[in-house]
């Protein structure tokens, strides 16, 4: 088991991951976002660790809450950890998550991720647990 702690005065609880591309590593922050159907990484991040849209797996487009459409790609990454999983081959979605940059958000782990998880939150100690 992991204990992973978060602020539980937050609007959202966020955790780091680390996802590795063409070019190196990077550290993320994400939204845990039970909502999002895949995890989804800011463009600027991408294309920090050699990713693009000219090695995409395909085009894709989400919309948000408020009905706006936002388009990016899908990725093949070379490596993504999170709570000391890591997982190869996944999958993310490349967006550009400027207006969330003041939160210092990077993107959303997704429900592709977290659906595949044992977890237990006790959301006002502001603890995940991870089996």
């Amino acid at each position: 088991m992991r204990i992973v702690h978060f602020d539980p005065l937050q609007e959202f609880p966020i955790i780091e991951a680390m996802i590795k591309g063409p070019k190196g590593s990077r550290r993320i922050r994400l939204v845990f976002d039970t909502g999002a159907g895949n995890t989804q990484v800011d463009t600027g991040r991408m294309e920090a660790i050699g990713y693009s849209a000219r090695n995409a797996e395909a085009r894709i487009s989400v919309e948000g809450p408020a009905g706006d459409i936002k388009e990016g790609y899908l990725v093949k990454t070379h490596g993504f950890s999170f709570f000391g999983k890591n997982v190869s081959d996944l999958s993310v979605g490349a967006y550009d998550f400027d207006n969330f940059s003041k939160y210092g958000i990077d993107g959303l782990l997704g429900w592709d991720v977290i659906s595949k998880l044992h977890l237990e939150m006790e959301g006002p100690a502001g603890i995940l647990k991870v089996f």
